[in-house]
């Protein structure tokens, strides 16, 4: 501050303000560049009264400082942040990739590889990270990941079906020829059925009170008596050894035995008084269980006479001397006819006999049962049974039989082979849920049961032929016959070879029972072997679709059959009941059905249900014909039609016929001969199971026995396939394949996904095209989202550092507002030069500037 007092300049203010809002006289006598200025900074408005911008260029983008007054909340602003750094993370395993893990989470498992960005889209995208749109023909045609491995799996599960079809067409070659010479059938038939014939064709004669005789065969007998006289005049000739038809061939061995049951004689129960003045005889049930009849009036006679103990109470045993002359056999049984052996009480009539063909060595086993119903009818049923004495009579059989049990044992090898791979794979609850395994099982368990039963019957039939061989020569005289000194011989002697003949009856029906379910054991062992082909079959495309549909449809059948048994139960039942009492087919409820099921093909006497009931007889045949063959039929036909489109529109390939398929195999076979074949190449089995190894087993499974839907019916089939990877040859390379055969699996696997119609259908082609576009544009939208939130979150970052500036600079220029204010008692002057100075009122005192108290 100077000593002096300046004088004050004229023209100028006192009391001046700097604020913006001051006179601008003042405004141009506030100059802060004049020396001794509190502060030297620039003018904040021009001389036209305008705010005066800065002309710094705005720095270098830096990191933005810690926000102060931020617009977006910080839980979101961390959020943001997340989402950008998820967003760079994603980027780069996609445009990087990985080296690790599966073909899926390789580089080739990239949605949107560079090899597939075709087109001028994928050459000038419209900024660093975004993808071109997908072009619609880039869906179409190449080889994807699951094709191969679906292609692979359908190979190997045609080899392996093909691979049963050499062993199981060699255990039926064996066992063909193996039934054909052992199980020869026509001599055993033609034995049976002329014994059968002779007797249903025997000529029985009977004194008749009205005339001379009367003629009758078996099926023809009216009366109880008519059983008796039919032993007499025809069952005695044709069991003669002299007998015409059989003296040449057939002989019967030992005894015949004849064995009826009886009933008690007791009053009619449940009959009026009126009523039994029509019927005023007895009356003959069947024995209730405990009944017991004891010796019959003639029991001193004969024997036949006499029961047969406790176990059998009801029962009484006559044999008929076979092989005695003729007149010695028919006394044997008028002695029966004299004192009524067979009578009213009689239920039923069993003859037993035993034969033998002595130039084929075939035995029979004739059983004659005779029903005598109450109701007055006679019903006979006459079964003639053959087996042969010597089942192996050749060298070949043996061989042939050796043949057999190899192969089963190799089959038996093979089976358990498959069953441990399957345990070190981890599959062995799959593998045996598998129809196919229990098939396996099931043929080698019924071969098992049929070679020890096999063994059982040669054993048996010897010891058989052995006690034929050990039964001796008839007694010397029958029980009638014999004379006074020789009866108590005779009967012992008889009653000796009556047990042997019982014996070697029994041992018969053991044989007999044996090659019943011996037979039955081998002709379901023929259906396993068909079921069994038809496994192999499934190696073959076509033949595979049929038996995948029968497989389909069997809950179809399920349902179907409830229902057809029932319809058909119940015209079964009705049909019964109408024409049951005058129809013999319909007289029970079992013939009906199987009268029906004749019904239903066509084959049944509609004359006989008309003379029953001829206008009942039309309404129920019309009924049954519209319900079944028109309705039924129909329904099922057009449904296992469309079952079977069904599956063909799953599987989507109708597959290659057998010509072709053999035509490819050949190709294969020839290919491998050449030098390009022989190169050593990763096999496709490993290949397949380096490619499948994130893949469930069991799908692996389903996809090698081609059972599998290709049709995209659910958001994960679409998802799926809108997300497979495309392969090529160093796809194949990189996994140990030659080039080579690489380009060549490329090809066949190409030419077999445009085989299926379902993944090269239009429909198909197009829901994967849109699911393919709506990802690119969800991905598009989640980026372009993304980088907006980002822009948001720079501008509001920017925003609040405009803040943070506009505070700053609101201070300084208060700070500047207030220094450039003249205090209290104080103005301006300026000298003659134009120098500024400051002029006390009060004390009159100058200055330059102010003081620094002031200050």
């Amino acid at each position: 501050m100077a000593d002096t007092e300046e004088p004050q300049t004229p023209g100028a203010s006192t009391g001046a303000s700097t604020a913006p809002g001051a006179e601008p006289a003042n405004r141009e006598n506030f100059d802060t560049s004049l020396p001794g200025s509190t502060v030297a900074v620039p003018p904040l408005w021009n001389g036209d009264g305008f705010r005066q911008e800065s002309a710094i260029p705005a720095p270098p983008p830096r990191k933005p400082p810690p926000l102060r007054n931020s617009t977006i909340a910080p839980w979101v602003l961390a959020a943001r942040q997340q989402d950008v750094q998820e967003d760079e993370e994603g980027r780069e395993d996609d445009f990087l990739g990985s080296d690790e893990g599966t073909p899926r989470s390789g580089q080739e498992g990239s949605q949107m590889s560079a090899g597939s960005m075709t087109g001028s889209a994928a050459s000038m995208p419209y900024s660093m990270d975004s993808q071109p749109p997908v072009e619609p023909d880039a869906n179409y045609g190449g080889v994807t990941l699951s094709q191969l491995e679906e292609f692979l799996a359908v190979r190997k599960g045609m080899r392996m079906a093909c691979g049963t079809l050499p062993l199981t067409f060699g255990i039926w070659l064996a066992y063909v020829f193996l039934v054909m010479a052992v199980g020869e059938a026509e001599g055993p038939f033609q034995t049976a059925n002329l014994i059968k014939a002779t007797v249903e064709e025997a000529v029985a004669q009977r004194p008749h009170r009205l005339w001379g005789s009367q003629s009758f065969r078996l099926d023809e007998m009216e009366d109880f008596e008519d059983i008796s006289w039919w032993m007499r005049s025809a069952l005695a000739p044709t069991l003669d050894p002299q007998f015409e038809a059989f003296s040449s061939s057939v002989k019967i061995v030992g005894f015949a035995r004849v064995v009826q049951t009886k009933g008690p004689e007791a009053a009619c129960a449940g009959l009026t008084p009126n009523m039994i003045k029509f019927y005023p005889g007895a009356c003959y049930p069947s024995a209730l269980p405990g009944t017991i009849l004891g010796n019959l009036e003639a029991s001193d006679v004969d024997d036949a006479f006499q029961g047969l103990g406790p176990d059998r109470p009801v029962e009484y045993e006559a044999w008929i001397d076979a092989g005695r002359p003729i007149e010695e056999v028919q006394s044997r049984i008028d002695n029966l006819i004299r004192y009524n052996w067979i009578d009213r009480r009689t239920q039923n009539v069993q003859i037993d006999a035993f034969f033998v063909n002595l130039q084929t060595t075939v035995y029979a086993r004739m059983e004659l049962r005779i029903q005598v119903y109450r109701e007055g009818l006679i019903k006979s049923l006459l079964r003639v049974v053959p087996v042969r004495s010597r089942v192996v009579t050749h060298w070949s059989h043996i061989f042939l039989n050796l043949c057999f049990v190899i192969l089963l044992i190799v089959q038996i090898g093979s089976f358990v082979q498959q069953s441990y791979a399957e345990y070190e794979r981890g599959l062995w609850r799959l593998h045996f849920w598998d129809v196919w395994t229990w098939l396996d099982l099931l043929s080698i368990l019924v071969a098992v049961v049929i070679v020890f039963m096999a063994i059982a019957f040669v054993v048996s039939t010897e010891f058989f032929t052995s006690m034929i061989s050990e039964l001796g020569n008839l007694p010397s005289f029958s029980v009638l016959a014999a004379p006074d000194s020789r009866k108590v011989q005779s009967i012992l002697e008889n009653r000796q070879f009556r047990g042997q003949c019982a014996k070697l009856l029994d041992a018969v029906d053991n044989v007999l029972s044996l090659s019943m379910w011996l037979r039955y054991m081998t002709a379901w062992y023929a259906v396993c072997l068909c079921l069994r082909f038809y496994r192999g079959f499934t190696g073959q495309p076509r033949t595979a679709v049929i038996l995948q549909s029968v497989m389909y449809m069997s809950n179809l059948f399920l349902h179907y059959l409830v229902v057809f048994l029932v319809v058909c139960g119940n015209f079964a039942l009705s049909g019964y009941i109408l024409f049951g009492e005058q129809v013999l087919e319909w007289s029970t409820f079992g013939g009906s059905i199987i009268t029906l099921t004749q019904v239903l093909l066509g084959e049944f006497d509609y004359a006989a249900l008309k003379n029953v009931a001829p206008v009942l007889a039309m309404i129920w045949w019309w009924s049954f014909f519209l319900t079944t063959t028109v309705v039924l039929s129909k329904v099922l036909t057009a449904a296992v039609l469309q079952l079977f489109l069904e599956v063909r529109q799953a599987l989507g390939e109708p597959g290659i016929g057998l010509p072709r398929q053999i035509w490819a195999v050949m190709k294969n076979l020839w290919h491998q001969r050449s030098y390009e074949g022989s190169m050593k190449s990763v096999p496709d089995d490993d290949l397949l199971k380096m490619l499948a190894e994130d893949l469930d087993p069991a799908h692996v499974k389903k996809l090698m026995q081609m059972k599998t839907d290709r049709r995209l019916c659910t958001r994960e089939d679409l998802a799926r396939a809108e997300k497979d990877v495309r392969v090529d040859a160093d796809f194949l390379v990189k996994r140990g394949m030659d080039p080579a055969s690489a380009e060549r699996l490329i090809e066949r696997t190409s030419r077999w996904a445009l085989g299926i119609s379902t993944t090269t259908s239009a429909t198909n082609r197009l829901m994967l095209l849109v699911a393919k576009q709506m990802e690119y544009l969800s991905r598009e939208a989640d980026r372009i989202q993304r980088k907006v939130r980002h822009r948001v979150d720079r501008a509001a970052q920017s925003a609040d550092r405009v803040d943070v500036k506009h505070a700053k600079c609101a201070a300084l220029a208060k700070r500047l507002r207030r220094a450039q204010q003249i205090p209290a008692g104080w103005t301006a002057h300026r000298d003659e030069t134009g120098r500024r100075f400051l002029r006390h009122e009060e004390s009159g005192l100058t200055s330059w500037t102010l003081p620094r108290a002031l200050v």
